[in-house]
């Protein structure tokens, strides 16, 4: 691996206790992505708790556990005094740069005047886009953190153009750190999946389905299929929904049990099958064998689903909102977000339509293709640090 000056630079990627799913995926898509260019120059290193199990979501990748991520613990309390004191991350930075580390990613910055570049990552604006599912403490907590963000980082990540866009709205003079890097999803490991036959034993089911896999949380709009469901109720044969995510929400610790209440009341218990958080190779089993993918989300970042939708060659049913429009999935059929009675004709017309052998060929082209489309990625996102570091070089 080289550099335009024949070194290699080496890039920190510091991880906090309670990362979500979500952010597990991307940061599994990037670090894969960055070890699939021949000759890049990047070296991921991932900086995890002591306590942190991190070696199971990352193989073949440096791992350094410290107690300095270990909340909280003495070691995390010192820092985070002297941080707060004197406006800079010191011991932190003293590890990083004790392991060579010439830029951190993803992790928030070391404060003023740091010589580690600090890449930061806006992930979307959903606070701006739908503030009832936040309390004004947490709305603050947001805006206070995309603005320290654009203030100390040396350059800024966001995940879309329409996430750019957001942010020339929320501090056009910090525009101009930005740069759109479009994720993609890497290659599933199809060779540890269960088969069809024993997805079937494991979660009780012997139909074709359709899957949702989204984290259960209200922004990710579920309701819409169980009303599309209620419309299809009486067809023959039956619409069956698999549902997979974490069904808790921080934010709304009551959303599960409403949304599980509200399917009774419309009948579609049967059909709408909440299955929670499954071991991957299973999910990836899921998808494979799908009739399509559905998001049906009223906000999105950049949609994961849909990411493994383009990777994998299914089809899937998503909202239209402007993010979804901007992944563009070339197997993708959009309906008006909230209505059910659009959703519930795609349903039909895609089941109706459903070819095995297409489905098949369509994974294989898909395959086939998604090597370089991860080379692009990682292409994009090596120029970004590298000018990160030459900046303040």
């Amino acid at each position: 691996m080289k550099m335009t000056d024949d070194r290699e630079l080496r890039v920190g990627f510091i991880f906090q206790q309670g990362t979500w799913l979500g952010g597990l995926n991307y940061f599994r898509n990037l670090l894969t992505a960055i070890r699939s260019l021949p000759d890049g120059n990047l070296v991921p290193v991932v900086f995890a708790g002591t306590r942190s199990d991190v070696e199971s979501q990352f193989s073949q990748i440096e791992i350094i556990k410290t107690k300095l991520l270990d909340r909280p613990s003495p070691a995390w309390i010192a820092r985070k005094v002297i941080s707060r004191t004197i406006s800079r991350d010191i011991l932190l930075k003293s590890l990083l740069r004790d392991h060579n580390i010439q830029a951190i990613s993803h992790s928030g910055h070391l404060g003023r005047q740091s010589e580690i570049a600090a890449v930061g990552w806006i992930p979307d604006f959903q606070h701006v886009y739908l503030p009832n599912l936040f309390d004004a403490s947490e709305i603050r907590m947001r805006d206070d953190g995309i603005m320290d963000i654009c203030k100390q980082c040396t350059k800024v990540i966001v995940s879309s153009k329409r996430a750019f866009a957001d942010l020339q709205k929320f501090s056009l003079v910090h525009a101009p750190k930005a740069e759109v890097l479009q994720f993609v999803a890497g290659q599933v490991p199809l060779d540890s999946r269960p088969s069809l036959a024993e997805l079937q034993q494991t979660y009780g089911f012997d139909i074709p389905f359709f899957l949702l896999p989204n984290q259960l949380w209200a922004h990710k709009n579920h309701r819409v299929v169980i009303d599309a469901l209620r419309e299809l109720r009486t067809r023959t044969p039956k619409i069956l929904v698999l549902v997979t995510g974490p069904t808790k929400d921080d934010r709304n610790p009551a959303f599960f049990s409403s949304l599980m209440e509200y399917a009774a009341q419309c009948e579609v218990l049967e059909v709408f099958r909440v299955l929670g958080s499954i071991p991957f190779p299973h999910l990836i089993g899921l998808m494979q064998h799908a009739i399509a993918l559905i998001n049906p989300s009223k906000f999105e970042g950049w949609s994961t689903t849909v990411e493994e939708s383009k990777s994998m060659g299914k089809r899937i049913l998503l909202s239209d909102i402007p993010v979804h429009r901007e992944q563009a999935p070339p197997l993708g059929s959009f309906f008006t977000l909230d209505s059910p009675r659009e959703l519930a004709e795609l349903l039909v017309s895609t089941y109706d339509s459903y070819d095995p052998a297409i489905d098949a060929r369509n994974q294989e082209e898909s395959a086939a293709l998604l090597p370089e489309r991860q080379r692009q990625f990682a292409r994009v996102y090596e120029r970004i640090i590298n000018n990160a570091v030459s900046s303040i070089e």
